[in-house]
């Protein structure tokens, strides 16, 4: 079973680190015109960054690398643009952590092509080493897997999916004991068991006799 750090994020955390780096891009005296959220972990960072700096336009650019939690899943590549005219325009680039840096640098290298007047980058977290700097950010931390509130089920089920790597079954205390031994996470068990009941519809586990296992 793999172990590594893992950090639930609360919407607190979120609307902290959002805030953080918001202020920063005010400080410098800048306004971007249109911001521009990657999909799917920059959206919600993107649109508070849009509350915060008074900004209306927000559009979307589709960047995979992230597969399963905390794997790499390839390179990263573009799976969808934008139709809005960047053109000219002071664009802010959005997502929720700057780790490898290849979403990052491939976004901005599609942005760069729609010839704007100016580009920046904002993430609510940067990882130290990571080869993309955003210009803005809210907090700076060691390589830590983030369980942000809107992928909250896909990691837990994919977390749990590990575990399976070694055990047949487990109950949900037994997850709940493993995930906190291996990644250092505390997962109420509530949360975990609506997790797991939803991953149940969609086929990946089953409940019988008391126990979990892969369906």
């Amino acid at each position: 079973m793999k172990k590594f750090p893992v950090y639930l994020a609360s919407w607190d955390d979120i609307e902290r680190w959002a805030k953080e780096g918001a202020w920063k891009v005010l400080e410098d005296g800048w306004r971007p015109d249109v911001v521009v959220g990657l999909a799917r972990g920059g959206w919600v960072p993107a649109r508070l960054y849009c509350d915060y700096l008074g900004v209306k336009d927000l559009v979307s650019l589709k960047v995979e690398h992230w597969g399963v939690t905390a794997t790499p899943d390839g390179k990263a590549k573009l799976k969808y643009g934008s139709n809005y005219d960047l053109g000219g325009k002071r664009v802010l680039i959005v997502d929720d952590i700057s780790d490898t840096g290849e979403s990052l640098t491939l976004a901005r290298n599609y942005v760069e092509g729609q010839k704007p007047a100016e580009i920046r980058v904002a993430t609510l977290l940067t990882i130290k080493g990571s080869r993309f700097r955003p210009d803005y950010y809210g907090e700076e931390i060691d390589w830590t897997w983030i369980v942000f509130p809107w992928n909250f089920v896909e990691d837990i089920i994919n977390l749990t999916n590990n575990l399976f790597e070694e055990k047949e079954a487990l109950t949900a205390d037994e997850i709940i004991d493993l995930l906190k031994e291996l990644h250092g996470i505390e997962v109420p068990k509530g949360k975990l068991e609506e997790a797991l009941q939803m991953a149940e519809r969609r086929k990946v586990f089953k409940f019988r006799e008391g126990a979990w296992r892969r369906a």
